[in-house]
Formats: structure tokens, sequence, C-alpha cells
């Protein structure tokens, strides 16, 4: 059969099938279909170069969305390093006064157990007196320290001394420490730990930085002890205040006034510590 009679205008007109080109990118098609009614819902085609960017798209907004969330919300205090450095003694106090209160409530419900006891007639109040106070306390297992352990942790305390002080200065870096008592004159103490201020009647005494007062309170001879926690684990206490004017739990500003010297004129002792380790405050603090 001579196809070219039937079909002349197809045959014409239709030639060899062009060979796929080499160079073109391949391509991929993703279909969404409906198995019930056998229908493509929709259909999406990509080559290797669009996945691949849509993936990079779809990662840096997550990345973006995790940033922004940590950074702007309360979740960031979750992070490694961004606790301020008050904090830890807050969450310790609180955890201190948790103790107590449960304590307490624990006493109150004995108490009050006992009570209805007694208005039952069920326990002799004589037996149930002090029955409220005996709670089960925590068996302390630790035994005395003995005298190698006590050689041992003196040693260990004269070895990590020197170590922990070097790393003061790296924490003071960028912290600009302010003068307890401008204009008086600072004279060193016996062990370099702490400085005697020879102050002026009624002067002054501020904070040399910001931070949060944990101390506040009077000692035997009527006078003031402040203790205020800084950043980068600062101590700075300030000891022989005749009046104060902050309390414990203040944030006081670099340079805010906090006390003032005896009013006949005295000595403040002033003391400056990092980690637990006393500084020479001369070093650190311009007097």
């Amino acid at each position: 059969m001579n196809l070219k009679k039937l079909f002349p205008r197809i045959i014409r007109t239709s030639g060899p099938l062009a060979p796929p080109d080499a160079h073109a990118p391949a391509r991929r098609r993703l279909d969404y279909v409906n198995e019930a009614a056998f229908s493509r819902v929709w259909s999406v085609r990509f080559s290797h170069r669009q996945a691949f960017l849509l993936l990079a798209l779809a990662i840096a907004a997550v990345s973006a969305l995790i940033y922004v969330v940590m950074a702007f919300t309360p979740l960031r205090a979750l992070l490694p390093g961004t606790l301020p450095g008050d904090m830890r003694a807050r969450y310790i106090e609180t955890t201190l006064r948790l103790d107590s209160l449960t304590r307490r409530m624990q006493l109150d419900a004995r108490y009050m157990a006992d009570m209805r006891a007694i208005l039952d007639g069920t326990t002799d109040p004589d037996s149930a007196r002090a029955s409220h106070t005996l709670l089960p306390a925590v068996a302390d297992t630790l035994l005395p320290a003995s005298d190698a352990e006590r050689a041992f942790v003196q040693k260990f305390e004269s070895n990590q001394r020197y170590k922990l002080s070097v790393l003061a200065p790296i924490a003071a870096d960028g912290m600009a420490f302010y003068s307890p008592a401008p204009g008086a004159e600072a004279q060193p103490g016996a062990d370099g730990t702490a400085v005697q201020l020879i102050c002026a009647r009624n002067q002054g005494i501020d904070a040399i930085y910001r931070g949060t007062v944990v101390m506040a309170t009077p000692d035997t001879r009527g006078l003031y002890t402040v203790v205020i926690q800084h950043p980068n684990e600062f101590v700075s206490v300030y000891s022989g205040l005749a009046d104060i004017f902050t309390a414990r739990g203040a944030t006081p500003a670099t340079g805010a006034r906090i006390g003032t010297a005896p009013a006949a004129g005295g000595t403040v002792s002033f003391e400056l510590w990092h980690n637990g380790v006393p500084l020479d405050p001369a070093t650190y603090v311009a007097f």
C-alpha cells in the first residue's frame, strides 16, 4: 500500500524527528495525581539547578526564622553566654527561698493535722505538742574533712589563685570602673586585697560600676557594708559607711551614690573580687 497516496499532506509536511539536545538541562516533573479520578491535580516541572536554589532558599528561611526567634524572644536566655552575671545569684536565692517556703508549708500542714486530731479526740495533746516540728530532715552524708583533705584544698587554692587572677584583666576589658570616693586618699591594705579610703566629712561613696546590690547590712559598730554584684563576675565591697542610700536588690548605675562616709571623717574600706578571688583594687580602679 502506498502511504503517499493515502496521506500525501502528512507525509509531505512531516519530517524526521529531531534528536534531543545533549546540552539542554535535564528537567524533572512532580505530579500530584488523584488516583480515584485518574486525573492530575497539579504538576511542577523543575531542573536540577532550580531544585538546588529552592533547597538553599528553604534553608536560609528556616535559619532566619530561628535567628529571629532566638534573638528577639525570651528564648534567647537558653543560649550559653546570654544569661546576665547577676541572674545566677538570683536563681540561687530564689531556690533557697522556695526550699524555705516548702518547709514552712510542711510545718503548717503538720500543725493543722495535729490540731484536727486533737479536736477529734484521736490524739493526746501532750503527744502532739511537738510532733508538727518533727519533719524528715535531709541526712548529711558528708564526713568531717580530714587533715589530708584540708591540706589538699589549701594547696589547690594556693596553686589556682594565680591562674584565676590572670583571667580578671581579660574580664575587665571594656569595663571602666568609677572611683568609689573621688578625691579621697587611697592607702593600700596590708594584704594588698583592700584599699582604705581616707574620706572627708560626709563624703559620698559611689558605685564603681553598674550592678545589683546583694547585701546592705549594718555591723556591730553601727556602720554599713554594701556588696554589689557587677557583670563578668566582679564584686565590689564597701565597708564602714555611715549612711546608705540603697537596699538589697537595687540596681545602681555607674557612679550612683550608695552611701556616705562617717560624719566626722573616717576610713572606708573598699574591696574588689572576681570569681571569688580578691584583687588589688588599685590595678583596676583609678582612685
